[in-house]
């Protein structure tokens, strides 16, 4: 019988009830789901973008947050790094935006610089200014595309010491996040030396697994970084020629000589290093590092101390009539060829078999005598500066002879060679549009493919979670149903109390049993082992105390049918309490698969063995390390097979609760 009658459903007090209770479920509906719906979209997320706790993440839909988001992958969310390639001031992930067709703040920044007593007021302005959502350069524009197109043409030829290998190629990434540099370097890896095993016999190391493999990362800019010798740096420097363009990206360095002049040599005054220099520069970006030292007595100084002091070797060159200082250098610094060949690792005959170091590598002596012979004895006239820079300066002039052709060609207004920048902030932005698509699906998928790919090679995970939430489903469904079986058919006087017993049990939390089960197992020499793992949860006082009320209700009948019939006890349990007992044997088993499957402390506790780590345990191990992002995938795998048995067996677990309470 309806509760509500048919006449009483055109009451439109009543409607309005009917309408309310919908409303209400609708509402208790969606505050179940958008939660989930924010792991999902958080799980999609990166460092740039985590913060927004949107159930869609914006990068899905906007190409000003895709960029955002492939600028914090391609630099390691090293804001640092990113401003240096962009010439911009972004103060966080957050902030970053493609170019920009109408900068509007760059007016007030100028005056910002010329006016310091009234700065807070005009940085105000620029902040609000750059929070205004403007329009976008577009990659369209045949300019644009001119400057990309040769600049990507430029980049063929530079050499290995003027590249840096980008996609975790910076301190600031985080472990444990998805990076495109490591999931090529260790799949060549993988194709050159097929185990980890022979890996660590080649390289003299200790990884578990190619996971914790790491290339050897440079760090271009530090004057006293060189690569690493042996056979990891020589392959890492064959794997990196390999490599696709994209994961390979420039070293500036005019920003370090704009940050030294700022912070250093100025204390971030441009009016003092103006008056210094005989210039009117309005902000230190600006300021150009010229391949040859300046003729300006101040300009040449500060040009000598910072490439002897702060420049590193890799991009000075030193012209050959150099060389005879060189020789000297070293004479006077080791005394004797002899001295000089045991320290260089070679033998001298004569000055004239001594040359420039054609490659410096860590921890040699060659390196640290040619740091020094730069710093203090090498002729001014015969250093010069081998920067991106100034090597794309050169090869525009040697491509279109003056700056009024480039202006043609890129619809720039450049008074000068000097003032042209390597186009990196534009370069990246026309690939983000070209590869929208693409780089979509790729953050969309990256933490996903990072867990997987960690689970899967980790241990045995999978495997052990699958043998252990297999052995704990037979188990229960053998050990609880006999159990209950006995308790239900005979009426032993102390049945009661062995009910209570068990029930007993549900009275304290898990973790009490925890210690007592691991001394018990450790006398038992069971530790690390699947039997630690089940046999402390066999017997269930919950499950034996529900499936002894099913047996109790069903019918006596049939069992006295049985016995006339010549039936045993344990044929008539196969025969008729099983087959009558299958929606409760149901939740019984998916109560098991939940309990094994979700089980961490007692797993980690009894099997201290890696390998014999659950998928739980190696669950844990990824989120000890890993951003929160990478956390909320790997909650979303854990979920899936719970929420696929709990979909699919909606069913069985109603009946397995409803039937029990009908007589």
């Amino acid at each position: 019988m309806a509760l509500i009658p048919t006449v009483g459903r055109r009451s439109l007090k009543l409607r309005l009830v009917v309408g309310l209770l919908y409303l209400a479920l609708t509402l208790g509906a969606v505050t179940m789901v958008y939660p989930f719906l924010l792991m999902l979209g958080t799980s999609i997320t990166s460092e740039a973008d985590y913060t927004d706790f949107r159930p869609f993440p914006r990068y899905l839909t906007d190409d000003g947050a895709l960029f955002a988001k492939e600028a914090e992958a391609r630099f390691s969310a090293d804001m640092l790094a990113l401003n240096r390639h962009y010439g911009t001031d972004f103060a966080s992930l957050r902030a970053v935006q493609p170019p920009q067709a109408l900068p509007r703040s760059a007016a007030v920044r100028a005056v910002v610089t010329q006016w310091n007593s009234t700065r807070n007021y005009f940085e105000g302005q620029v902040r609000k200014m750059d929070a205004v959502k403007l329009p976008y350069l577009d990659p369209r524009d045949p300019h644009i595309r001119a400057q990309v197109d040769d600049w990507l043409e430029f980049k063929k030829t530079l050499p290995l010491t003027h590249l840096h290998a980008s996609y975790a190629g910076w301190t600031a990434a985080p472990s444990n996040a998805p990076s495109r540099l490591l999931e090529y370097y260790r799949a060549e890896l993988m194709k050159r030396y097929g185990s980890i095993q022979e890996l660590n016999r080649a390289y003299v190391q200790e990884n578990d697994t190619f996971a914790t493999v790491l290339p050897p990362l440079g760090q271009e800019e530090r004057r006293e970084w060189n690569p690493p010798g042996g056979r990891r740096g020589e392959e890492w420097e064959e794997i990196r020629r390999g490599m696709p363009e994209r994961l390979n990206a420039v070293v500036p360095v005019e920003p370090l000589f704009q940050q030294w002049l700022q912070q250093v040599r100025y204390e971030d005054d441009i009016r003092a290093l103006n008056a210094a220099w005989g210039t009117s520069y309005t902000q230190f970006s600006e300021i150009p590092l010229t391949e040859e030292c300046p003729e300006q007595k101040a300009q040449a100084a500060d040009w000598e101390e910072f490439v002897r002091t702060q420049l590193s070797p890799r991009y000075i060159r030193v012209d050959a009539s150099a060389l005879p200082a060189w020789r000297q250098f070293l004479l006077g610094r080791h005394r004797s060829l002899a001295t000089l060949g045991n320290v260089h690792g070679r033998e001298y005959g004569s000055l004239e078999e001594i040359g420039f170091p054609q490659r410096l590598t860590a921890g040699s002596a060659v390196a640290t005598d040619w740091l020094e012979f730069i710093a203090r004895a090498a002729p001014l006239s015969a250093l010069r500066v081998d920067s991106v820079e100034t090597r794309y300066r050169n090869w525009l002039k040697a491509r279109f002879g003056n700056v009024q052709k480039v202006n043609e060609r890129y619809g720039t207004q450049y008074a000068s060679l000097l003032q042209i920048r390597p186009p990196l902030y534009l370069t990246d932005w026309v690939y983000v549009k070209e590869h929208a698509g693409e780089l979509r699906r790729y953050f969309a998928l990256s933490n996903y493919r990072l867990v997987l790919d960690y689970i899967l090679r980790h241990g045995r995970a999978v495997y052990n979670t699958f043998i252990f939430v297999t052995l704990a489903i037979l188990t229960h469904l053998i050990v609880n149903p006999v159990c209950a079986y006995a308790l239900s058919r005979y009426n032993l006087k102390y049945g009661h109390r062995v009910l209570l017993f068990l029930l007993a049990t549900m009275a304290f939390p898990a973790e009490v049993a925890m210690i007592p089960s691991f001394l018990l197992l450790k006398e038992l020499n069971l530790l690390n082992t699947f039997a630690a793992l089940v046999l402390p949860t066999v017997a269930n006082g919950y499950s034996i105390f529900l499936l002894k009320g099913f047996f109790d209700s069903l019918p006596r009948e049939l069992y006295e049918a049985g016995i006339i019939d010549g039936a045993s006890e344990g044929r008539m349990f196969w025969k008729i309490t099983v087959p009558l007992s299958k929606p409760v044997l149901a939740v019984i088993a998916l109560s098991s698969f939940t309990a094994a499957y979700g089980s961490f402390m007692f797993a980690f506790l009894v099997c201290q063995d890696p390998r014999m780590w659950t998928l739980m345990v190696w669950l844990y191990e990824l989120q000890i390390a890993s951003p929160s992002y990478v956390v909320m995938a790997a909650l979303t795998v854990a979920a899936i097979p719970t929420l696929l048995v709990f979909v699919f067996c909606q069913n069985i677990i109603m009946r397995g609760i409803i039937i029990p309470s009908f007589k």
